[in-house]
């Protein structure tokens, strides 16, 4: 946290001591009418929150989720009688546990209309591992527009170059487009292969992973074949030799990564 950062919290900090309880409990039971509110909300409390504490976020039929935080960082998320689980093997990445955890909010935000986040108790202390985030984190990834479609983003920016796909959601959804069989058996097979694999965590314990990544090889003399994942969502898809550069600046675009 740099030192501008850091005074602003200090500043929110101080203003939310001074504010007297009763101003506290109305703004509380405030519903926050769009998600990005209801983000900044939690965003506030990530913050400002260092012992273990449960928050609860209500709508107006009732308790909709509960949330722990501890140390400044978003813990748990637990939906109805769902807890959101996050394999510590693959959400190693603040940025891609932020994602999953703005992804269920949204869902569940969309489905139960405005919500109140407050305070309930402590919480007791959970060794949660990589599976955590900050504020900033859950912050950035919820406010970027369309933060849930950034493949199909790709797709769409991708889509004119390819000889055909194959695009597998993480709800189990598939989507083929393509005309030539042979590509698209090439690419049937390549999917069976990595799905495959990611099952059998004996063999290849890393193959999937939440941080998005992008593959590229041949897989004829004129054509390419690119695999790109982010979280459990995942594109096979062929390009010409021609193309392939385009194809993954697309890629780069869409995830932020040229820099890297």
């Amino acid at each position: 946290m740099n030192d501008e950062a850091a005074a602003q919290l200090l500043r929110s900090m101080l203003d939310r001591v001074m504010t007297p309880s009763e101003a506290l409990r109305k703004v509380e039971d405030v519903p926050a009418r769009d998600f990005a509110r209801l983000i900044s909300r939690l965003s506030q409390e990530i913050n400002e929150t260092v012992l273990p504490r449960t928050f609860t976020l209500c709508s107006d039929t009732g308790t909709e989720a509960t949330v722990v935080i501890s140390n400044r960082r978003l813990i748990a998320l637990e939906i109805g009688e769902r807890k959101v689980e996050l394999d510590a093997e693959r959400y190693r990445d603040a940025g891609a546990v932020a994602r999953e955890y703005a992804k269920a909010i949204k869902a569940l935000f969309l489905r139960s209309g405005p919500m109140r986040l407050r305070l309930v108790g402590r919480a007791p202390a959970i060794m949660a591992q990589g599976r955590t985030c900050t504020a900033t984190h859950i912050s950035q990834v919820a406010h970027q527009p369309g933060f849930e479609n950034r493949m199909k983003a790709f797709l769409k920016g991708s889509h004119a170059q390819s000889l055909g796909w194959i695009f597998q959601g993480g709800d189990g959804r598939i989507v083929t487009h393509g005309n030539d069989g042979e590509i698209m058996k090439k690419l049937q097979s390549l999917r069976d292969i990595v799905i495959s694999k990611a099952k059998d965590r004996k063999n290849a314990p890393r193959i999937e992973t939440a941080c998005p990544s992008c593959s590229v090889f041949a897989i004829t003399p004129d054509d390419q074949a690119l695999i790109a994942e982010d979280g459990t969502d995942r594109i096979f898809a062929a390009f010409p030799n021609s193309d392939i550069f385009e194809a993954v600046g697309a890629w780069q675009r869409v995830f932020n990564t040229s820099e890297h």
